[in-house]
Formats: structure tokens, C-alpha cells, sequence
């Protein structure tokens, strides 16, 4: 956690006494001078399975940097130090791992730096590289070979900043003051563009912030205008359930049963939003976790799924727990829209595999846009002109074993039917064949 959003904790926390909140932003009072922000060369980790110097084992794709200083190492784990990374459009904050790349006592980022005689904001092997000082050299008097001043792990590199190759980045040193890019608490985004939202006759529509929208949380939230009704709610997510902080539900008041499938707007403005948003799906007594990416899904309504709502509540649950730090959580519009299932399942007989005795396993499946798959009926046939004959009837299983009763060849097809009673037809052709040595 940024050291601003940790004071704007502080504050909220003290006016609110981390009672329920109505999704209302809470504003701070003070916000930090700005953190320092120098543009550096910046080089990719990589060194997969090795250790860091807080003792952290570096995975695939992971997220941290490494600065050139053992003043600014966080613990493993911890984000006492961190930074924000810019690269042209892609900006994420990130904890100081590691220590590096060349030496390890150049806090290039600190007016009271080690090397006096360089400018604040220039690393020592960007000079070195450059100009020749130190005669070229790191402080263990390698020959240095590329001008960076941080290292990034691979899955920043690669997937939040979209980096293909070492380049110049913008970074900020928040442990040294405020975040620029994270607003004032309470401060609206703007909007990036003027939105078209439909919302069809029949939908249930419950807006934040609306009748039938709860929300809660510890610090505070933030407002955007932009999203259904020209606003919407946002929060920066978190890896660690144990972090979490704000949480909202929506509960509609649905005219009657049936199937319904649940859209959830994602709006198109501010900052990058999180890649996996966790919608907890309330339906029949039953509850679905659905991952959305609200960065992928901007500026849409984002499936859910179909599901079918009887005489028990139900509700969309959402939190700020994501699988990516330091990305924003929104919270806009979510509807229920009537489906009508009218359409048969389709379905087939996929493999069928020979065991040690002879018997061969026989697979199949379906699937279905509404209601979903009830049942199953499989026929075979020897070939070339033997007719069809019920294997297996109203199974709700996805395989069974299958006895040939002489040598030859046998052919499979399937049909399936979905819970409001669409039932599929018979294909005349096999889905598979099968052959049956003496």
C-alpha cells in the first residue's frame, strides 16, 4: 500500500471509526508533496527461481524492482519501498525487492546521495555508461554495459507495462512523498469519452449508490464521472485477503422466477482497472464466483452468465480482493435481464478410449446457452448397416464403459436435453467410430 492511500486510511478511518458506508467518498484533509519522478534506463529481472536480496524466491511472472541501494530494500513480502513505474500509457506501483543492477549503495533517488558529484536523479552506471565516469565501472569495478538504473520483474516488465525490450521509464519514489497519479481522496476522474449504455426495457437495473446497492468500507472510496448515470465508484484492489478494505452488494428485488442472465458495467475512464475482479453470483440458495477483467471489459456490460432465480435472494457481491495490487476495483451498474430458453443443447460423443480389457471408455458432452444440460442419451450401431439402439438413457454422467459384443467397427452419437425440457435431435451420422479387432 502507497504511503498516501495508507494516510488517507489513517484519516478515514478516524472520522469514520470504519463504520458502514453508503458509497459517499470521504475527502482527507492533506495530501503529501509529490514523491520524486526521474526517467531512467530500465532492464528486465528475469533470474527465475533464484533469491533476492530480502530473501524473496523470484516466481514466473512476478512483480517487483530492484534499485541500486540497500536503503531502500523492503522486507520479503513488505512494501515499506516503493515505486511507480511509467512506461508511455502503462503505469503500476511496485515494492523494492532486490538490490541492483550494478552497485549497491548508489541511492541515486536522494539529494544527500552517495555520489555527490552527479546530478540527483541520474544513476552512477547511467553516468558511467555514458560518460565515462568512474572510468566506465561499478563500484566492484566491472566494466558496466548498459545505462540502468532498476531492474523490473518479468511480470511487470511483460504484462503491466508492456515491455518488450529494455527501455527509459518514468519512476516515482513513494516512500520520499505522495503518489501524482493516484488522486486526492474523494477527487473524481475524469471521464475519457462520452458513453453509450444500454439498458434494455425489461432489464432490473440497480445503480451504485441506488435502492437495492449496499456498500462498505474501512478508507475511503473514490468517485469517477463517468459509468451509468454519469458516476460510479471505485477502490484500489489488493492481493491479500487479510488487506481488504471495501466491499458492496447489490440485491434486486426480481418481479418473478426464471432465468436471468447478470451483466455488470465496467466504466471506461481513469487508471488501469484490475484484471480479476471477483463477482460472487447469489442465485437459488447457491452462490458462483465469477473473474472479470475490468481493463479488458471497459466500456461494456460484462457477463456474468445465465443463471435461475427462484424464491431465494439474490445478490452480487463484490470486493476489492483482485490477483493484481495498486490496480482500481469499479463498482457501477449491475442488471438482471430475462432469458427466455427456447433453444435445444447440442451435444456429442468425444472419445472413446480401449482398456486393458478390451472395454472402451466412452466420453461425451454438451452444452447449453440458458438453462443448461439436464440429461443425455447415447445410441450405437454396427457398421456398415447395423441401426441405432439406446446405449445409454436420461444419464446425467459424462462417460461410461462400453462392452463391444463381437468384433467390427461401431459408431456413437449422442443428444442431449436442458432443464426446460429442449430437447436436442438425433444426428443421422456418427459422432465417433470405433474398431474392434478379433
Amino acid at each position: 500500500m502507497s504511503l498516501v492511500k495508507r494516510l488517507v486510511g489513517v484519516v478515514s478511518l478516524a472520522l469514520l471509526g470504519a463504520a458502514a458506508l453508503t458509497g459517499a467518498p470521504v475527502r482527507a484533509k492533506e495530501q503529501p508533496p509529490a514523491a520524486p519522478t526521474f526517467t531512467v534506463f530500465a532492464t528486465r529481472e528475469g533470474l527465475v527461481g533464484h533469491r533476492t536480496a530480502n530473501g524473496h524466491r523470484i516466481s514466473p511472472r512476478d512483480r517487483f524492482v530492484a534499485l541500486p541501494a540497500w536503503t531502500a530494500l523492503a522486507n520479503n513480502g513488505g512494501n515499506e519501498f516503493q515505486v511507480r513505474v511509467t512506461y508511455r500509457d502503462r503505469s503500476v506501483v511496485l515494492p523494492v525487492w532486490d538490490v541492483g543492477p550494478w552497485n549497491t549503495h548508489d541511492d541515486y533517488w536522494s539529494p544527500q546521495r552517495r555520489y555527490a558529484d552527479l546530478p540527483v536523479g541520474q544513476p552512477m552506471a547511467q553516468a558511467a555508461y555514458s560518460n565515462g565516469y568512474n572510468d566506465g565501472r561499478d563500484e566492484f569495478g566491472r566494466r558496466i554495459k548498459a545505462p540502468n538504473g532498476i531492474d523490473i520483474a518479468d511480470g511487470a516488465f511483460w504484462d503491466d507495462l508492456g515491455m518488450t525490450k529494455a527501455d527509459w521509464v518514468q519512476v516515482s519514489f513513494l516512500w520520499m512523498g505522495g503518489d501524482a497519479d493516484q488522486p486526492a481522496a474523494g477527487a473524481p476522474e475524469q471521464p475519457s469519452a462520452v458513453e453509450q449504455i444500454t439498458v434494455e426495457p425489461n432489464a432490473l437495473v440497480i445503480d451504485d449508490g441506488a435502492a437495492g446497492y449496499s456498500a462498505e468500507a474501512a478508507v475511503t472510496w473514490y468517485d469517477s464521472g463517468c459509468g451509468l448515470n454519469n458516476r460510479h465508484s471505485w477502490t484500489y484492489g489488493t492481493a491479500d485477503p487479510g488487506r481488504s478494505e471495501n466491499r458492496a452488494q447489490w440485491t434486486p428485488a426480481l418481479p418473478q422466477p426464471g432465468f436471468y442472465e447478470v451483466l455488470a458495467y465496467i466504466p471506461a475512464c481513469g487508471r488501469p482497472a484490475t484484471r480479476a475482479a471477483h463477482y460472487h453470483v447469489g442465485h437459488d440458495g447457491a452462490t458462483t464466483d465469477v473473474v472479470i477483467d475490468q481493463n479488458g471489459a471497459a466500456g461494456t456490460w460484462a457477463s456474468l452468465g445465465v443463471y435461475h432465480m427462484g424464491s431465494e435472494p439474490a445478490s452480487i457481491q463484490l470486493n476489492d480482493v483482485t490477483g493484481d495490487d495498486d490496480r482500481v476495483v469499479r463498482f457501477d451498474a449491475v442488471k438482471w435481464l430475462p432469458r427466455s430458453d427456447t433453444a435445444p443443447p447440442s451435444s456429442r460423443v468425444t472419445d472413446a478410449a480401449q482398456q486393458a480389457d478390451g472395454s472402451f471408455l466412452v466420453r461425451w458432452s454438451g452444452s447449453d446457452d440458458i438453462s443448461g444440460v439436464a440429461s443425455y442419451d447415447i445410441q450405437v450401431r454396427r457398421l456398415p448397416d447395423g441401426g441405432w439402439t439406446d446405449w445409454q438413457s436420461s444419464v446425467t454422467s459424462s462417460a461410461a464403459v462400453f462392452v463391444p459384443p463381437s468384433a467390427g467397427v461401431y459408431g456413437f452419437h449422442a443428444r442431449a436435453r436442458d432443464w426446460s425440457g429442449n430437447q436436442e435431435s438425433w444426428r443421422a451420422n456418427d459422432d465417433i467410430q470405433i474398431t474392434v479387432g478379433n
